[in-house]
Parts: structure tokens; sequence; C-alpha cells
């Protein structure tokens, strides 16, 4: 029984895994995390029935087992810190992967969510592993929570005497034209402010950033827009 009980608790709980994906179209992480427990639950189970079968009473391993446990319970704080913290992360889903999400500053896609830590590939293409305590610690922001679109803006300072409303038609028409710029919500602008040596305003827009970024759109809008000015003469 205690030889076999690894090979049965990983048939079995994979099984319920498959089982609960089919029935309740659970989502694979939480899948993932009900399969690690149910795991340690049954391969404890079947040990301890192959110490009931040699007639090893538990009560042998009580001293012992309590000062390994005190040892472990010092040693393996932020491990069960992290395996408690990640539990919580799977099944209240303030996040899932291929989210793009953004904690203390650091932003990147969700590649996995494990039961200690979750992995986040930046933009710079690093592959980032958390403990996944540090998500309940620190405020996450998650940009496709919802859905996959992102306001991203654009600022331009053009010189005194510019007519204002003639840079407004020309930064809209540049967003309209621009095909990964979103139709709706629409593109506005915003004459922010009279700057010291210019007329400040600012462009608004949405992408899908399933397709795109907003800071893509950006550069390239502010190539079109470098031309259109020089066609208008205005600086």
């Amino acid at each position: 029984v205690f030889l076999s009980s690894f090979f049965i608790s990983s048939l079995g709980s994979h099984w319920i895994k498959r089982w609960m994906i089919r029935r309740f179209k659970a989502s694979e992480t939480a899948a993932n995390a009900t399969q690690r427990i149910l795991f340690y639950i049954l391969w404890l189970t079947f040990v301890l029935i192959a110490l009931n079968i040699v007639k090893i009473p538990l009560t042998a391993f009580a001293f012992m087992g309590g000062a390994v446990a005190l040892g472990i319970g010092f040693g393996m704080q932020n491990i069960f810190n992290n395996l408690i913290s990640g539990f919580i992360v799977i099944f209240s889903r303030p996040f899932k992967v291929n989210d793009i999400i953004s904690v203390s500053g650091m932003e990147g896609t969700v590649r996995d969510i494990g039961s200690r830590s979750t992995t986040i590939k930046t933009w710079d293409g690093l592959d980032v592993v958390l403990p996944n305590r540090y998500f309940l610690e620190n405020n996450v922001t998650n940009w496709t929570g919802s859905d996959m679109r992102m306001r991203g803006s654009l600022k331009v300072g053009v010189g005194y005497g510019t007519d204002s409303r003639r840079v407004e038609e020309l930064l809209l028409k540049v967003a309209k034209d621009h095909s990964r710029v979103l139709k709706d919500p629409a593109p506005f602008v915003r004459f922010q402010d009279f700057g010291d040596n210019a007329l400040m305003f600012e462009l608004f827009f949405w992408v899908d950033l399933s397709h795109t970024s907003s800071a893509s759109v950006a550069s390239d809008m502010r190539h079109h827009l470098q031309h259109v000015f020089n066609d208008e003469g205005i600086d």
C-alpha cells in the first residue's frame, strides 16, 4: 500500500482534475490547484492505511512528530505563507493567465499561476517569478481584467499663434486614420494648458491589447503628426 500510494494518489487526483474541467467547466488554474491538494490528501491517507496494516500506532510518532513539526514550522513559514496566498490568488482570481498586470511598478503578462509562485513575462522579455504573498501585500493593477481595451494618450505642444481648433482637427484625423485605434470609444482631444513656450494638447485614444499596445500606436502617430504639422506649417 505504501509503495503504490504515490501512483494511486497521482492517478486519482488527475482523474478528479479532468472530471472538474469536464463537469463544472473549471478553469485550468483552479483545477491544477485542486489536484495538488487532493494528491497530498490521498497520499497521506494511504500512508496512514499502510501504518495501520502493519499495526504501527500513530502515538509512536507523536513526540518525534511534534518536535519535527515545530522545527519545520519555523523553517517553512514563508513557504506555507506562499502556498496559502497561492490558493487565495487562484480561487479569488484577481488575474488569470495571459492577463496584463502591473504590480509595484513592474508590468508584464501572466504566464503561470502556481501554488507557491506566479511567473510574469515583462516587456523586456524577462520571466520574473514572484512569491504569491507578494500579490496580497502590494497593489495589483489588472489592465485586461474586464476586457482587452486600454486607453492611451499622446501629448504635443504647438507654437503660440497656431489655430487651436485646427490642431484639434489634425490630432483627431491622425487618430482616426490609424488602423489600431478603436472607433468605440472614440478618440478625443483636450486643450490642456498655456505652456511657457507652447500651447499644450493631449490626444486620448483606445486600443485592443490583444493586437497592439498603446505605446506602439502613440509612436506611430507621432511620426504621422510630424509630417502633418510640417505640411500645415505648424511649429
